[in-house]
């Protein structure tokens, strides 16, 4: 595992270096950080070159309070660009399937002449954040952080062995971070020009999702196929780490998953 940079951003990858070569971008959810995605870049089947960039104020790092979503996504397009990334797989999860549909909507994103959007349970919809993004986004800028502390408690006490695991995470976010990444996914959501970009920019896509996930669209809802991982829920990659790796796989190698 290497830790690298480019302007702002902090990124965890299986390389020394951003090399000109196929890639996987892949981008986590709110309150993560690219640590617990740590057993996937020891995956020796993945051959491509893979990327996780941290979230601004997550896993420690530095949070500016201009930071948003929006250009964390213009300083990955940055990359991309400066590096001549051309051929891209983007694989997020939960709020983290924001960023690859803002990056998607500016204009150069056309020259990567391939890409494909694996997208695990990603906001698309105001129903993807009717729970924690939303209450978070309900309080007061100024009391958030002691909401925060008190999430983190409750997260640690959970009996979900999944949602205490995530407490660990939590802990190395800024809640500020927290807060407005919550407030700026509440925004994106409401207005359905997330899903419209889903289904209209990317040709080859995917949308994942957990067996234990309760869903109330159909299929043709995405414009895309939907599988679903065995036994699993929101953070399969916390429940069963082995599930989540052999799917990884299968799906970035392009083969099809057994359940649907």
């Amino acid at each position: 595992m290497h830790c690298l940079k480019f302007g702002d951003l902090n990124l965890l990858s299986n390389r020394k270096s951003i090399l000109k070569s196929k890639t996987i971008i892949f981008f986590y959810g709110l309150g993560c950080s690219s640590d617990d995605f740590n057993f996937i870049l020891k995956l020796e089947k993945i051959k491509y070159q893979l990327l996780i960039p941290e979230l601004p104020g997550h896993n420690n790092t530095f949070y500016k309070k201009n930071m948003t979503l929006s250009k964390f996504a213009r300083q990955l397009s940055l990359l991309i660009k400066k590096k001549g990334l051309k051929e891209i797989i983007f694989f997020s999860h939960s709020v983290g399937g924001i960023i690859p549909i803002l990056i998607a909507n500016l204009n150069f994103i056309k020259k990567i002449s391939k890409k494909k959007f694996i997208n695990y349970e990603g906001n698309l919809t105001s129903y993807d954040t009717s729970t924690i993004t939303k209450k978070t986004s309900s309080y007061k800028r100024e009391i958030f952080h002691e909401k925060f502390k008190n999430l983190i408690m409750i997260c640690e006490n959970s009996d979900d062995d999944s949602i205490k695991r995530w407490s660990k995470s939590l802990k190395k976010t800024n809640s500020m971070s927290f807060y407005e990444i919550s407030n700026e996914a509440v925004f994106f959501s409401k207005s359905g020009k997330l899903l419209k970009i889903f289904r209209a920019l990317f040709k080859k896509k995917i949308y994942l999702s957990g067996s234990k996930t309760k869903f109330y669209f159909s299929e043709l809802f995405f414009g895309s196929i939907r599988y679903k991982i065995k036994n699993c829920g929101h953070f399969s990659f916390f429940e069963n780490s082995y599930e989540f790796s052999k799917n990884f796989s299968k799906l970035i190698n392009g083969r099809t998953l057994n359940l649907r």
